[in-house]
This record gives structure tokens, sequence and C-alpha cells, in this order.
């Protein structure tokens, strides 16, 4: 018997204990090697780090607003601002920009969530590009709105 901390463990106790970490280690390390995100959690994690070229560049979707007197202010991609994840409205960006209107929901929503912000009076889907070189940023950020909602 194996003793641990006051518990009395047999040789079969430690032995499936034994077994079934090393089951977990052994999926955990299938799901890297076949580099799949089919097994997540238990599977690969690219989704979230994936290497840049050293030349090429990188891309950044986001909102700004204009408030009724004129100023310029960013509008968080995250359920608590919107209601919505980056990556949902990512995901829907082609349908933002061929029907801006769904901006209006975004700052609808943005308005149910923080009563006391300065209303909007335009919203913008926007997406930054900037240029790499040998892993480097090179010349200025490209911005570009892709669709603009308009209270008016």
């Amino acid at each position: 018997m194996i003793q641990r901390e006051g518990t009395d463990l047999s040789a079969p106790q430690v032995g499936w204990r034994a077994g079934v970490l090393g089951l977990g280690v052994l999926v955990l390390l299938a799901g890297q090697v076949a580099d799949t995100n089919d097994w997540f959690p238990l599977g690969s994690l690219s989704q979230y780090a994936t290497p840049r070229a050293a030349d090429g560049s990188v891309v950044s979707t986001s909102l700004e607003g204009t408030t009724l007197d004129g100023r310029v202010v960013p509008v968080p991609l995250s359920p608590a601002s919107i209601g919505m994840s980056r990556a949902e409205v990512e995901a829907q960006g082609q349908r933002i920009i061929a029907d801006p209107g769904l901006l209006g929901v975004l700052a609808r929503s943005r308005a149910r969530l923080h009563p006391d912000a300065p209303a909007l009076s335009e919203l913008r889907l926007v997406r930054s590009e900037q240029r790499l070189r040998d892993a480097r940023l090179v010349g200025p950020t490209e911005v570009r709105v892709l669709a603009t909602w308009s209270a008016r």
C-alpha cells in the first residue's frame, strides 16, 4: 500500500488514477499533434494562437461611434458593451456591410445596456490593417470604414 496524507491507497487504486492521468495526457497530446479544433477543448488551440507571417499584415475589426455632440468614441466589441462578442460581429461582417441598418441594432443594444452613456448619432464598422516587414510594423495603419449607420 501507498500512504499519502493519511489515506491508504492500494496498488490498483494508484494504477487506476495513473491510467486516467495517462489517458488524459494522451488525448491532449493527440489533439495537439492532429492540430484540429474538432476536439476542443481537448484539442488544438490554434484558433487562439496562430503565427503571423513575418511579411504580411495584421487586420483588426472594431466599432466606433459618434455621440450627439460630435465626439468619436470607441465602442468595445463585447457582450457587456453591445450584447455580442467580437467573434459574433466579425462573423456577421458581410451581412452588416450589405445592410448597415444592422449596426442600428447594436447601437440600440448599447443604449439599453448603458443608459447613462452618451447616445450615438452614428455607428461605424471599421477595419484597421497594419503591415509587417520582418515581423516589424511598417508604414501607417490603414483604416477603412466598412459600414455606417446613422440615427438620422
